[in-house]
């Protein structure tokens, strides 16, 4: 759980500050009301999490990436070193 998460969850107006904080990080309220049309804090949160976790997943491709530039650099170097040492 996020820190400003955390920091929501200890609001007593969280209900609005949830709905928000989801629809910025691009997540749905859609079939989180209840039948007295507030909405279901547990499920929202849920959400919640699940939009942090996807959105820090997302950001992993660049140091995969990083990472594979990193190794063909290495390898360039080593073999150019192999190439040189047989001349």
């Amino acid at each position: 759980m996020s820190n400003k998460l955390k920091n929501i969850m200890k609001k007593e107006d969280r209900e609005i500050k949830l709905r928000e904080y989801l629809i910025d990080l691009g997540g749905s309220l859609t079939s989180t009301y209840t039948a007295n049309g507030k909405h279901l804090e547990d499920e929202v949160v849920a959400r919640i999490i699940n939009a942090e976790r996807s959105n820090r997943e997302e950001k992993l491709w660049i140091i995969a990436f990083i990472s594979a530039i990193a190794s063909v650099i290495s390898a360039l170097a080593a073999w150019i070193a192999v190439a040189n040492l047989l001349k």
